[in-house]
């Protein structure tokens, strides 16, 4: 299918819409754009989505002085951006500061009423953070305008429609392409530029859902999927996909192409790079995703595609959230049973479970922590086998095409690393991971970075 060949998504992050200068950034970044009708995607200002979750919370349970304050600071910050952006005593201002009056005043009605009642169901809780996109997006719209770039405001709760599981909600991909269809020719009208949110959304049933953890990026990807756009852009506030995270590494690489399924494969295994639904949409057209830094926007960023850059390492994973669990049966011969058994036990308690490795009688696998979950598992599963739960242990990962049949790679990574609790190659052979103790994994990732990028 032929890319809408004019039209590109650029998606802002809540750093990169923070304050008045960042959005100045952004307006200059979006005017370099212009020849490409640009769909923009906003994020809440930064913190913001945290804060209407500490909202919902005291409402819930009944701290009204805690709710107040937060609200009418985040009320305070929101007119006192737009007065910042926006000509002193322009209709611009008179009308952003209204609808963020009104947004306002309707969230702070809906909050007396969790208060009220003391319940906070997911549905009133999704209802309550989706209103930090629309308060952004009213105010960058706004500013738009008043710099002189004609912009269109778009409600993406009219586009994209989700299931109920209102504070992670799947999207509707079908539905959602037919409505931003149906939506698109009138919004583009006398615009140069479309301004939607990310993140938020309506459920079949025409409540506000939200799509979860790092649902603006893919709201991006999927926008993009439904206008078959030229590429999706990222803008974040780091210079594109680095060669492992920088606040571990301090001379990391900027990757400069690699393939949907690398990036799919780093972000599951813990980088803090595209997260592994955004590529699905673009992939399924093709549409490149590149990821950019707004704090420096000459820089070259990473583009995410179906070609990458050949084989070897492109980048070092690290994820210290994870327990190790060996789990032996006392029975032998029953591998496919007890495979069978865990990964149910796993399923139903909701947990994501990392590389593992098995043997006639005992599975070594990586979970991820932090939940009650897999206390609840860890003693599901001791009622039939032998578990061993090791804790304090990290997944160092490197990943890459072919990285796992190249001898060299492991080689150095069994050099680097030790001691060794598991080592495990992923089917596809694009990426090769350690388990070591925590107190040691991130000296390995730096020892690794330099064996491999130099």
């Amino acid at each position: 299918s032929k890319h809408n060949s004019v039209m590109i998504i650029m998606k802002f992050g809540g750093t990169s819409v923070q304050n008045a200068e960042a959005i100045r950034r952004v307006i200059g970044i979006v005017r370099g754009r212009m020849a490409e009708k640009p769909l923009v995607v906003v994020s809440a200002l930064s913190k913001v989505t945290r804060q209407l979750c500490s909202i919902a919370e005291a409402a819930q349970g009944r701290r009204e002085d805690e709710f107040r304050e937060l609200l009418s600071a985040l009320r305070k910050r929101h007119c006192d951006l737009a007065a910042e952006l926006l000509p002193e005593g322009s209709a611009l201002l008179q009308d952003c500061l209204g609808r963020i009056g009104q947004l306002c005043d309707e969230l702070e009605d809906f909050v007396y009423g969790v208060f009220r009642i003391a319940e906070l169901s997911p549905r009133s809780y999704a209802r309550i953070v989706s209103t930090g996109e629309l308060l952004s997006s009213v105010i960058v719209s706004a500013a738009m305008n008043a710099a002189g770039l004609s912009c269109h405001w778009a409600d993406a709760r009219r586009m994209m429609v989700t299931d109920c599981n209102y504070m992670s909600a799947a999207p509707d991909l079908e539905a959602t392409e037919a409505n931003v269809r149906r939506e698109y020719p009138a919004l583009s009208k006398g615009a140069s530029v479309i301004l939607t949110q990310g993140f938020i959304a309506s459920s079949v049933e025409g409540f506000p859902s939200v799509l979860g953890f790092e649902g603006s990026d893919y709201s991006a990807a999927i926008f993009g999927m439904a206008l078959n756009a030229s590429r999706v852009e990222i803008w974040t506030d780091v210079d594109g996909i680095r060669t492992a995270d920088p606040r571990i590494v301090s001379d990391t690489g900027r990757i400069a192409r690699l393939s949907y399924d690398e990036a799919a494969e780093m972000a599951s295994l813990g980088a803090r790079v595209l997260h592994p639904l955004t590529i699905e949409p673009a992939r399924k057209r093709g549409i490149p995703v590149v990821v950019l830094n707004s704090a420096n926007p000459e820089g070259q960023g990473s583009e995410v595609s179906f070609s990458g850059e050949g084989a070897g390492p492109k980048s070092i994973a690290l994820n210290e959230e994870v327990e190790f669990l060996r789990i032996t049966s006392p029975k032998t011969g029953g591998a496919a049973a007890m495979l069978a058994d865990v990964y149910q036990v796993l399923a139903s308690e909701g947990l994501k479970s990392g590389p593992e490795t098995v043997s006639e009688s005992s599975l070594n696998i990586v979970l991820e922590v932090g939940k009650t979950a897999s206390d609840n598992a860890v003693r599901r599963l001791r009622e039939k086998y032998e578990v061993q739960v090791l804790t304090d242990k990290a997944l160092v990962s490197v990943v890459g095409r072919d990285v796992a049949s190249s001898h060299e790679v492991l080689s150095a990574l069994l050099r680097k690393s030790a001691p060794v609790h598991m080592l495990s190659a992923s089917p596809s052979m694009l990426s090769v991971s350690v388990v070591v103790d925590k107190a040691v994994a991130k000296s390995i990732v730096s020892a690794l970075h330099c064996e491999y990028f130099g």
